[in-house]
C-alpha cells in the first residue's frame, strides 16, 4: 500500500534521487530467469556501460543485490588480509565508515580525517603513508555528508608513488561528475545504483583494476562469502552461469538508466550537474543559505548548506516536506545546523525552481523577509 501524499514529492536528498518514468516502466517488465541469455545480454550491456562512464577499457565490473555499503565491504574484503593495514582518508561520515568496515574484517585502519567541509590534501595523505607498511587506501570521491569532492586524481598519484592500492568510495559521483579510472590509476571504483546513475537502489557497482584482481588471486581465502570477486567472476564473465540470484528487473531498470545517460552523452552530463549546481546554491544563497562545505571542494552531485538565521531542522524540513519537496537533515558534526540537498541524476531546472518556490514559501512562513521570487530569480541568472 503506498504512502499518501508520498510518491509524488520531489526527492531533493542526496541520494536516493528521482526515478524517471521509463526507468520505473522497465522494473515492470516480466521477470525472466536469473540465467537467460536475455538476462546475460543485459547485463553485459551494463558492464560495458559502467567501464566507460568509471573510465576504464578493462576493468572487471562486479553487479550484484546490495547497496554502497556492501560495496565498501566488497573492496577491503577482496584487497585486505587480516593484519594488513589500511589508511581511511575521511572527509566525513561515509569515508569513516571504511574504518569499522574494515576492523570488522581484521585489518587495521588508521583514519586521515579532514577538517568538516573540507578535504585532506596530497601533502597530508603524503605524510601519512610515509610510515610505510599500508596495503591499500580509501578515498572518497564526493562525501554525501559534508558534500566535498575530493581531488582523487592527486590523492591517487600519491597513493600510487607508496605503492599502495586505491579504493574509491564514487557513491555519490559516479555518472555526476568525472571518473577516470585507468587515468588516474584507481584499482577500485564502488558505487550504488540510487544516485547519479538514476535507478532505484538495490544494486551494488565495482570496477576492479587487473592489479585489484591479481591481489585477490594471491590471497588464499577472503573474509566474506557473497561478495567474494572470485565467487562472482564466471558469473559476470557469463551471466548465464549461476553463483547467486541476479536482481533481473533492477537490471532493467540499469540498462534503461543507462541507455538515458549515454544518449544525454557524458560531457554533457557531468556539464548539466554542474549548472545544476550552480543554480540551486544561487538560489539558495539569495534565500539566506550558506555554504558548509569549502568553495575549493563543492560537488557537482549535491549541496550542504546553513540555514539561515532562525531556522532549525523543525522549522524547515517538517514544513518543506509537507509542501511537497523532501530535502535531509545535516549529519555529524553539521547536525540541525543545515540541510543537505540533492541535484543529481536525473533532476531537471524545473526540479531545481520547484525545489526554491517551496523553500522560499518555507522561510517566508517562519518569519523571514525574503522578497518574492529572490531564489527563482537568482537561480535563473
Amino acid at each position: 500500500m503506498l504512502i499518501t501524499g508520498e510518491t509524488d514529492k520531489l526527492l531533493m536528498i542526496p541520494g536516493p534521487t528521482p526515478v524517471m518514468p521509463d526507468i520505473l516502466d522497465a522494473l515492470a517488465e516480466p521477470t525472466v530467469s536469473h540465467t537467460s541469455s536475455y538476462l546475460a545480454g543485459i547485463i553485459r550491456y551494463c558492464q560495458d556501460a559502467i567501464r566507460m562512464i568509471a573510465g576504464s577499457a578493462d576493468a572487471s565490473v562486479f553487479l550484484f543485490g546490495g547497496s554502497g555499503t556492501l560495496a565498501q565491504e566488497a573492496a577491503v574484503a577482496n584487497l585486505l588480509a587480516p593484519g594488513d593495514r589500511l589508511l581511511v582518508v575521511s572527509n566525513g561520515v561515509f569515508g569513516d565508515r571504511f574504518v569499522p568496515i574494515a576492523r570488522a574484517h581484521g585489518v587495521e585502519a588508521t583514519p586521515l580525517t579532514a577538517e568538516w567541509g573540507g578535504s585532506v590534501t596530497p601533502d597530508e595523505l603524503d605524510r601519512a603513508l610515509a610510515s610505510g607498511g599500508f596495503r591499500a587506501v580509501t578515498l572518497t570521491h564526493v562525501e554525501t555528508s559534508t558534500g566535498v569532492m575530493a581531488p582523487v586524481a592527486d590523492l591517487a598519484r600519491v597513493a600510487q608513488r607508496h605503492r599502495a592500492l586505491v579504493i574509491v568510495d564514487a557513491v555519490c559521483s559516479l555518472a555526476g561528475a568525472p571518473v577516470e579510472m585507468d587515468a588516474w590509476g584507481l584499482d577500485i571504483v564502488l558505487s550504488g545504483a540510487q544516485k547519479a546513475l538514476g535507478v532505484p537502489p538495490g544494486l551494488s557497482i565495482l570496477a576492479a583494476s587487473s592489479r585489484a584482481m591479481d591481489r585477490r588471486r594471491g590471497l588464499d581465502s577472503v573474509s566474506t562469502y557473497y561478495a567474494d570477486f572470485l565467487n562472482w567472476e564466471p558469473a559476470m564473465l557469463d551471466p548465464r552461469v549461476y553463483f547467486s540470484t541476479h536482481a533481473v528487473n533492477l537490471f532493467y531498470a540499469l540498462k534503461a538508466a543507462l541507455d538515458v545517460i549515454l544518449a544525454e552523452g557524458l560531457e554533457s552530463r557531468f556539464a548539466r550537474h554542474c549548472a545544476l549546481a550552480g543554480s540551486f546554491r544561487a538560489g539558495a544563497g539569495a534565500l539566506g543559505f550558506t555554504p558548509l562545505t569549502d568553495q575549493r571542494f563543492l560537488a557537482p552531485t549535491m549541496s550542504v548548506a546553513a540555514y539561515p538565521d532562525g531556522i532549525d531542522d523543525a522549522r524547515f524540513l517538517i514544513p518543506l516536506s509537507e509542501d511537497g519537496v523532501v530535502a535531509a537533515g545535516c549529519l555529524g558534526a553539521a547536525r540541525g545546523t543545515g540541510a543537505r540537498f540533492g541535484h543529481m541524476g536525473n533532476i531537471t531546472h524545473e526540479d531545481i525552481l520547484r525545489a526554491l518556490d517551496a523553500m522560499e514559501r518555507v522561510l517566508k512562513a517562519a518569519g523571514l523577509d525574503i522578497a518574492r521570487g529572490a531564489g527563482l530569480a537568482a537561480s535563473s541568472q
